[in-house]
């Protein structure tokens, strides 16, 4: 066993013996640091939401689908006192519906049957059908579906007076409050003719008398010349006149000989030929005559809440209408 190696004062230690003795000297340098820096605060990181990953493109799809489903609207309905909850248009709808209105030269038949069937697509209620109604519920329902898809068209329409194009922005809000307003029950109207008395029951006709109107009445418009195709469509507007009358009641000198027709639960064509065997004098008379109480009792005050803009050329007042249906959805 050999002795330790001793080292004097004056004598300088081997190279491996000083490279040890600097390394313990750089950890206790390193130690001594360490123990005098300030420990670092502790900072709380904020947990993220992880949000849900659908799997594919399909179940994307319907996820957004699903979501905008549950977005819904309350209608009110005061003719009635309902209200009721509706989907906005999507777009593949108002595509849908402009498509047809394209295919068809927005025949009048066959958009009044296209507006009632997204009508029942969008309500939130399965069981409702707008077919149930009223006119004045199905345009009000028209309306306010305009309404929230934010939608004010704009309408051309030239002047009769001084031939000039005006242009006229729809208010929506304003037109739907006007429309609501204009509301009138059904009445009825006695009208003496020849010792006879003939008793009507007028009012806004059931949605579903009205498609049947223009399901039966169009037929006609199959394989027609433009020239018929245009007498159709304005003599379709009188035949649309003649639906608000719901009953007739014919009496004379003899009570026992008394008959009453229910228009509404007759089909088109009948309700056609009862109406055609009528004087025409009570029927078609300016002063006296059925059709001209109706105007003036429903179609003249709903034609004023549709009212343009008085012409911004001349200033002559416009005698408003109902737009084309497809107005109604931003199309």
């Amino acid at each position: 066993m050999q002795p330790p190696v001793t080292h004097y004062k004056d004598e300088a230690p081997d190279t491996e013996t000083q490279e040890l003795l600097e390394k313990e000297l750089e950890k206790e340098a390193k130690a001594k640091a360490e123990a005098n820096e300030p420990r670092p605060e502790l900072k709380v990181l904020p947990v993220k939401k992880v949000e849900k990953k659908v799997s594919s493109s399909s179940n994307i799809v319907n996820a957004f689908r699903q979501k905008m489903a549950a977005n819904t609207n309350t209608i009110e309905l005061p003719s009635i006192g309902k209200n009721v909850e509706f989907k906005p248009i999507s777009t593949a709808e108002q595509k849908d519906l402009s498509k047809i209105a394209m295919e068809s030269n927005s025949r009048a038949d066959i958009m009044y049957c296209a507006m009632l069937a997204m009508i029942n697509k969008l309500c939130a209620d399965k069981d409702f059908d707008i077919r149930d109604y009223t006119e004045f519920e199905r345009i009000s329902v028209t309306l306010n579906l305009q309404q929230m898809n934010k939608v004010n068209p704009e309408i051309k329409y030239t002047c009769p007076k001084c031939n000039k194009e005006n242009t006229y922005k729809l208010d929506t809000a304003q037109l739907i409050r006007k429309f609501n307003k204009s509301y009138a029950p059904d009445q009825e109207v006695k009208i003496e003719n020849a010792g006879r008395t003939f008793t009507f029951l007028i009012g806004w006709p059931a949605v579903k008398n009205v498609e049947d109107f223009f399901k039966t009445y169009y037929k006609k418009y199959d394989n027609a010349s433009k020239s018929t195709k245009d007498t159709i469509n304005n003599l379709s507007q009188v035949e649309y006149v003649t639906m608000f009358i719901k009953k007739v009641t014919l009496s004379d000198s003899d009570p026992d000989a008394t008959l009453t027709a229910n228009l509404e639960e007759l089909p088109y064509s009948d309700r056609v030929q009862l109406l055609d065997c009528l004087p025409q004098t009570i029927v078609f008379d300016e002063n006296n005559g059925i059709i001209g109480v109706i105007i003036e009792s429903f179609i003249s005050p709903m034609n004023k809440v549709f009212k343009y803009n008085d012409c911004s050329f001349c200033g002559a007042e416009q005698d408003g209408q109902m737009a084309n249906v497809t107005d109604f959805i931003g199309s």
